[in-house]
Order: structure tokens, then C-alpha cells, then sequence
């Protein structure tokens, strides 16, 4: 076996008849960012795979149901993604370059941006956005508690689905093991079927209290959840594989408060926004502990007037999107510097959701009406 620093993974090697050997990484796929010329084959065993592979493709990624999905050349932009029983192979030998940004100039970006093409749908108090299984666009609505569902092209309803039973104050739906996460304000958190719309469970704990944002690590083995007032994350444990149910595991204090939105990074790492300070913050795993390292990642002191830091999004080139609840949405460095902002309504935005090719989603509130925003920037990468 041999270490590659081009992913900071583990590699194995298989050996094929005629003693080539081809490295691999084992529940690891290359997925691209955007369009990329690659053959997808079904009903196939690895061993036909590894036979395709070796005439003219450079990798493929093998999954569990006998399919694999074969590669020409490498992507220019690309994310290795954690696959469960799947692997990556290498079948020359040869590993991809460092994936490379897409938009690097950040004022051409906005520009195009600022003249694409905007849809909007009024929507109550919108929150946190994302993308599901469905391909919808799916939102919590605040108060009165609704999960709603968009089709993702022209924002046309799907459906609106009435909390209120459950809980006060939806502050957050998440996505993950084909069902939504629905987080009140004190618990509980409500795990809702994707499909059915049925639910499936209620993770109720006394930590829950003021929570704010609700993120997933280890194949939705660890749920993190922010409180805003307890100055603390509380990490949680799925009791088995496949469960719903989630029990308390221990919390972990920052040296900052109103602690906010959350984005995963990996497995050991995630960020963390402060409300009241507007500041992001950095959290690294602290090997065979259930500790991890925190580290002030963006002051943005250089905004000024912000209400607070709600969410902060990362694009494919490494840089912060940050919502401060004001009418435009400011773009950092990793160094923490402002490299500009994109103004995007008269309100306050409260998420960015950035896609494909830069089509990015806007939750907005205090705009009367609250609303969601969509804007095409006409970008093929």
C-alpha cells in the first residue's frame, strides 16, 4: 500500500492477471463538479470493469449494485466524495492534478451574476436552503413551522408541510438518509420521510435549547447542532445503521457566542459562524478524542451595519459566502479578506445555496413579502 498526497487517502492495489497493478481507494468516488465526458455501465462485475478500463479510460468509480462509471480523462473540477461499498481505481496508474476553479475571477463572476437571470416565490420567513434527493429545493418557513419543497428550475410550489404540531419555531431542515431533519427552536428535532412525507422519528433531549443549525458527519453516523445562547455545539450518535434515532453524546464549549450556522467540510472538520461577532470559526478533530480544535477562520469587522453572521457557504474556489442578514451577501477570501458583495434584494438575506454553473438560491426575509431568489448567471464551466 502506498500514501498519495494528491487526497490524503489510504490507497490499496489489486492485481489483475497479467500483474498490472491498479491502486484504488476503497468508499471513495470522483464525482465532477460539472459536466464531463464519462461511460456509465451496468450489470458489469469488477473484473469486466477493470477489463473496460484498461483500453482507454484513466479511472472509474465502482459501486455495489455492478455498475461502474468510467473516465476518459480526469475532470478539470472535481470533489473525491465519501461512497459507501464503493471504490475509486486507477487503472493507468496516474492520479488527477489539484481540481481547479471554475470562476477565479471573482468581479467577472459577479458581473454575471448581477445580469442573470432572477426567479423569485414568496415564501414566509424562509431559513436554510438545500437540495434533496428530488431534486428539490427545500426551505424551512420559521413561523407558523412549514417544510417546503420547490422544483428547483422556476421555483413552482410542490408542497407545503404543517409542522405545528411537532414544535415552535422552525429554525432548520437539513437533508440526510433520504429523510429531513426538522429542528425547533427547543427540540425536538423531527425526522421526516422524503418520499412519504410520513415521520419517522422525534431526537428529543433536554440540550436541545435554542438550537439554530443542524449539520451531519460519518455517513450520518454524528449530528452537530448549534445553541445560539449556550455558547456550545452538542455532537449526537445514531443508536445503529439505518436508524433514525439519535441519542445525546457530549458538548463542546466555544470561546465565542451565538453560535449559528454550520457547513461540513469532511468527516473532521466543519466551520461554525458567530451570530452577534459576525466571525467564522474552523473546527478540526482531535485524534481518539471527542474534542476538536477551534480556529477563528474570517473577522469581518470590514462589514459594517450587519445585523449577524447567519450562514456562511463555500464555493468550489475556496471562498466565503457570507449572509449577515442584510441585502447583500459579502464574498471573502480564505484569508479573510473582502473581495466584494453581490446585492440581491431590498431585505434580508438570511442563506446562499450555491449549484451547478453558479446558480445560486437567496432566502430573504423582512423584504414584504419574505421570499426565495433564483439567479442563472448563464455560466457553462
Amino acid at each position: 500500500m502506498t500514501i498519495r498526497c494528491y487526497f490524503v487517502f489510504l490507497l490499496s492495489t489489486i492485481t489483475v492477471v497479467n500483474s498490472i497493478q491498479i491502486p484504488f481507494i476503497q468508499n471513495i468516488t470522483l464525482v465532477p463538479r460539472y459536466l464531463w465526458n464519462s461511460t456509465t455501465v451496468s450489470n458489469q462485475t469488477l473484473h469486466s470493469c477493470i477489463c473496460l478500463s484498461l483500453s482507454s479510460y484513466v479511472a472509474f468509480n465502482w459501486f455495489s449494485n455492478n455498475s461502474c462509471q468510467l473516465f476518459h480523462t480526469f475532470p478539470i473540477t472535481y470533489r473525491i466524495q465519501s461512497t459507501s461499498n464503493a471504490r475509486l481505481y486507477f487503472s493507468k496508474g496516474i492520479f488527477p492534478n489539484t481540481s481547479q476553479c471554475c470562476m477565479p475571477d471573482i468581479n467577472y463572476l459577479l458581473d454575471k451574476l448581477r445580469n442573470g437571470t432572477r426567479t423569485y416565490r414568496n415564501v414566509s420567513t424562509p431559513r436554510n436552503l438545500f437540495i434533496d434527493n428530488n431534486g428539490y429545493l427545500v426551505t424551512a418557513e420559521l413561523n407558523p413551522p412549514k417544510l417546503d419543497r420547490f422544483n428547483a428550475q422556476d421555483l413552482s410550489l410542490i408542497d407545503k408541510t404543517n409542522l405545528s404540531t411537532y414544535g415552535s419555531y422552525l429554525m432548520t431542515v437539513v437533508y440526510a438518509n433520504n429523510a429531513y431533519f426538522a429542528g425547533f427552536i427547543s427540540g425536538p428535532i423531527t425526522v421526516i420521510d422524503s418520499q412519504s412525507l410520513l415521520v419517522l422519528n422525534n431526537i428529543v433531549s433536554t440540550e436541545l435549547n435554542n438550537m439554530r443549525s443542524i449539520i451531519f458527519l460519518n455517513n450520518a453516523q454524528t449530528m452537530i447542532v448549534s445553541l445560539v445562547d449556550k455558547n456550545a455545539t452538542i455532537f449526537f450518535n445514531r443508536s445503529s445503521p439505518g436508524s433514525f434515532n439519535y441519542t445525546f453524546a457530549y458538548k463542546q464549549r466555544t470561546n465565542y457566542t451565538g453560535v449559528h450556522g454550520l457547513v461540513a467540510v469532511n468527516n473532521t472538520y466543519f466551520y461554525s459562524t458567530s451570530y452577534p461577532d459576525k466571525t467564522v470559526y474552523s473546527y478540526s478533530a482531535v485524534a481518539n478524542s471527542t474534542q476538536w480544535t477551534e480556529t477563528l477562520v474570517l473577522n469581518t469587522s470590514s462589514v459594517y451595519n450587519a445585523t449577524g453572521g447567519t450562514f456562511v457557504t463555500i464555493d468550489e474556489c475556496g471562498r466565503f459566502w457570507y449572509s449577515f442578514e442584510m441585502p447583500a451577501v459579502y464574498i471573502f477570501d480564505k484569508s479573510g479578506i473582502l473581495l466584494g458583495n453581490l446585492s440581491v434584494s431590498n431585505g434580508q438575506i438570511m442563506d446562499t445555496l450555491i449549484t451547478d454553473n453558479y446558480i445560486m438560491y437567496f432566502s430573504d426575509r423582512g423584504n414584504a413579502p419574505d421570499q426565495i431568489i433564483r439567479i442563472d448567471p448563464h455560466i457553462q464551466c
